[in-house]
């Protein structure tokens, strides 16, 4: 495989958040399918890279030095009309990323750059001052690719961490990790991730769904960042709770935005529960795929909402929600 050498220029001051997600979605692109493209993409300094990818309207007077070095300058929008000129637009998919990185490599073929390197297949690329939300937005980014033949590897300093299969729809990883990764105590973040096998004999698979829950939970005290503080939020359907087997306060603010969309604040209240401990729930309800948004402020706020039972009957649902709160029959 070859190494093709990538760089990533954030602005000097963030002037609008949905530059620093774009620029995090795209860097989660190569993080997560880092080993499966045609070349291996290498995340270095700019002055290094054969790709420097920039935001639409950079001020950054390096730029046409990079160009007139012959550096492809890829460009990322956030503008809701933007001019011809950028590569991809955000939000964009996964897809659209992968697509990008496979004409940029067949760009550089055709320039024949004597300075290209052969690369280890194992090769990883390592998160430096690691965004806290990387590896969630990575575990998204997977599930809408939906490669279910794959396996990755995450290292935790070179040693294999969990095996996570391409589609997100399952990881395995010994019981140490799991209990850590529940309980936030592993910095899912700052691992490195790359293309791997299921190992033979090792520990059994559980669903991906347990993983991106807690994954989201412990991410951030603060909203996702494709969160906005000024929405209510309700859920569409109760989460699969049999298998994120969550904390009895999870299943209490599920409950209060089952009943009528709320903020963080007025979920808090409504559930008895602290603020930050309603905001991360919200997070892990939103990478679940079962949280909207309900209107801004001045919106009409329903008085209900509809929910699905899960499977095995609503009866059975209450039971287990009754053992988690600790109520007796």
């Amino acid at each position: 495989m070859v190494a093709r050498r990538i760089a990533l220029v954030k602005p000097a001051s963030v002037v609008d958040e949905k530059i620093t997600h774009a620029l995090q979605l795209f860097g989660s692109v190569l993080w997560a399918f880092q080993g499966t493209t045609r070349s291996t993409w290498i995340l270095v300094d700019p002055e290094a890279a054969e790709v420097i990818v920039v935001h639409e309207g950079n001020p950054d007077q390096r730029i046409p030095a990079w160009r007139d070095a012959g550096k492809l300058i890829v460009e990322i929008s956030v503008r809701d009309n933007p001019s011809p000129a950028p590569a991809l637009v955000y939000p964009f998919r996964a897809s659209q990323a992968l697509a990008l990185l496979e004409r940029l490599d067949g760009q550089l073929n055709s320039q024949g750059d004597p300075q290209q390197a052969a690369a280890a297949p194992s090769a990883g690329v390592a998160r430096q001052n690691p965004e806290p939300w990387s590896f969630v937005e990575t575990l998204r980014t997977i599930a809408e690719v939906q490669n279910g033949e794959a396996w990755l590897v995450a290292r935790d300093a070179q040693a294999p961490c969990l095996w996570l299969r391409a589609d997100g729809a399952m990881y395995a990883a010994e019981q140490a990790t799991i209990q850590a990764i529940r309980r936030g105590t592993l910095n899912l973040a700052s691992l490195s991730l790359q293309k791997g096998v299921r190992p033979e004999g090792g520990p059994g698979s559980r669903a991906g769904t347990e993983l991106s829950w807690f994954a989201a939970y412990h991410a951030s005290a603060s909203l996702a960042p494709w969160l906005k503080p000024a929405v209510r939020y309700r859920v569409t359907r109760w989460p699969n709770f049999g298998l994120i087997r969550p904390l009895p306060s999870h299943i209490r603010v599920a409950a209060a935005l089952a009943s009528a969309p709320a903020h963080a604040d007025e979920v808090a209240a409504r559930a008895s529960v602290s603020v930050e401990e309603a905001t991360r729930t919200l997070n892990a309800l939103a990478v679940a795929n079962v949280l909207v948004a309900a209107g801004d402020v001045g919106s009409p706020v329903p008085t209900s909402v509809t929910t699905v039972a899960p499977r095995g009957g609503f009866a059975a649902f209450l039971s287990n929600v009754r053992k988690h709160l600790g109520l007796g029959v």
